[in-house]
């Protein structure tokens, strides 16, 4: 017997049965009751009833379509309004201070465009409440037969809209993540890198959009292209990511965000989805997807990403779609992957700080107006550190100054936070060492909406 699933809808419970139809709950069903309410407030008998995710109920999509918008045969899509609903009240979600989806009940006009006839589609969405997915809106529409079509096309255009840049305009969007968008702040100058690798990773991504992507087209090859960015921990692939994508949003391109953060962990459908979105998005676009090598760990996710990164399943974008990856664990990705060319076609390491002018640079940076000349002189000290430890190490310094009510940032403090900084790294680095046979703090197996997943320590 396929396990039921509980749905929470206002104060009704109804019960789906995995892989199977509504089953009726003692008395009818909220859906039972729509399709009567429906039936009862549409100026038809002979009409069709369709399930919508509620694209077609979310108010930042609708204000994007262009009105009129043609759906075919003459007919164009005109306005929408409100009905008051008995059954399911009127209520708008609010998202990154955007309107979202609208529960209760919605007409939708529509009007011929010669002989000036009209048509409406009515639709009720309802929230529902699922243990694994959390809030999720599903909608039940009343189409005229005839106009069927045309409703297709309407919620075609929704779709669209929710899944291109229209919405994201100088964020990013968040696939699979806890949240649905973020904005970058950070910019290229923030990002200490050697002059050579930054100046050669920028030229890489302007020659594909400028010229690329129209080679590729011309060789009937999917204008996509792959870079990853290879180094240890902390030596700024994040933040270049971060700054690229602020690069490409201030451009207007269509940038996601692949997020292994949520309940579901870096699953392959997430890179899918991303480059879908990217696909639809009707301009130029960024998909970037951090640790990838989390995203390969069993055959079935390697086969997958062959695939996509082969082109064979790669949605096409004719305005080009750019992938950066990153990994902290080369080792660990696949060489089907790794080096075959044009499965990632690039791949730029990242190294630690070392050379001189970089370490100054991002000193004076971070040390802003509390550089003094002494302070140099702890340079040759960081060479070989990844950035990330340099950040660190002038944010305590700068921090136990401030405490201490101390007006200079001496070199004293600089060389002591360097020191105790080391030092707790060597004793992490040693303690695992000696532990990493042995079962160490919370490293069991725990579950999270109905989901096994590791606890690492």
């Amino acid at each position: 017997m396929p396990k039921e699933r509980k749905y929470r809808a206002d104060s009704d419970y109804i019960f789906v049965r995995r892989k199977a139809k509504l089953a009726q709950s003692d008395t009818s069903s909220i859906y039972t009751q729509l399709v009567r309410w429906l039936q009862a407030n549409h100026a038809l008998h002979d009409g069709e009833f369709y399930f919508s995710d509620g694209t077609v109920t979310t108010l930042n999509v609708l204000r994007y379509i262009d009105v009129p918008f043609d759906l075919g045969n003459g007919w164009q899509y005109e306005s929408y309004d409100s009905v008051p609903c008995s059954l399911v009240p009127s209520i708008t979600s609010i998202a990154e201070d955007q309107l979202g989806t609208r529960t209760g009940a919605m007409r939708y006009h529509f009007r011929h465009r010669e002989s000036g006839a009209q048509c409406h589609a009515l639709a009720v969405t309802v929230p529902l409440h699922d243990a694994d997915l959390m809030l999720v809106f599903r909608s039940l529409a009343y189409v005229p037969k005839e106009r069927v079509p045309q409703w297709i096309a309407f919620e075609k255009e929704c779709k669209r809209i929710e899944n291109s840049a229209v919405q994201f305009r100088g964020k990013v969007s968040v696939v699979g993540g806890t949240e649905s968008t973020f904005a970058s702040n950070i910019t290229l100058e923030d990002v200490f890198l050697p002059h050579t690798l930054k100046s050669e990773i920028m030229r890489d991504i302007d020659a594909f959009f400028q010229r690329g992507v129209d080679i590729y087209k011309r060789l009937n090859i999917k204008p996509f292209r792959k870079l990853l960015l290879a180094g240890v921990p902390g030596t700024g692939k994040t933040m270049l990511c971060s700054a690229l994508a602020n690069w490409a949003t201030q451009r207007a391109f269509f940038v996601a965000y692949v997020s292994g953060s949520s309940t579901f962990g870096a699953r392959f459908w997430k890179i899918h989805q991303a480059l879908e979105m990217a696909a639809s998005s009707s301009t130029r676009a960024f998909v970037i997807v951090e640790e990838l090598d989390a995203y390969l760990q069993d055959d079935e996710s390697m086969a997958e990403m062959l695939n996509v990164l082969d082109g064979l399943e790669t949605p096409s974008n004719p305005f080009g779609t750019l992938l950066i990856a990153t990994t902290n664990h080369p080792q660990k990705i696949d060489e089907r992957v790794l080096k075959r060319p044009g499965r990632l076609d690039r791949v730029f390491v990242v190294p630690e700080m070392n050379d001189r002018e970089s370490v100054e640079r991002m000193l004076r940076n971070y040390i802003g107006d509390a550089w003094r000349d002494e302070h140099l002189a702890i340079v040759d000290e960081l060479l070989g550190k990844p950035g990330a430890f340099i950040r660190e190490m002038v944010l305590y310094a700068l921090t136990v100054s401030a405490y201490q009510d101390e007006e200079l940032l001496t070199l004293g403090h600089l060389q002591e936070s360097a020191r105790l900084l080391a030092q707790q790294l060597d004793a992490k680095d040693d303690f695992l060492t000696r532990h990493k046979q042995e079962d160490i703090g919370f490293s069991a197996t725990t579950k999270r909406s109905k989901r096994a997943q590791d606890v690492p320590f």
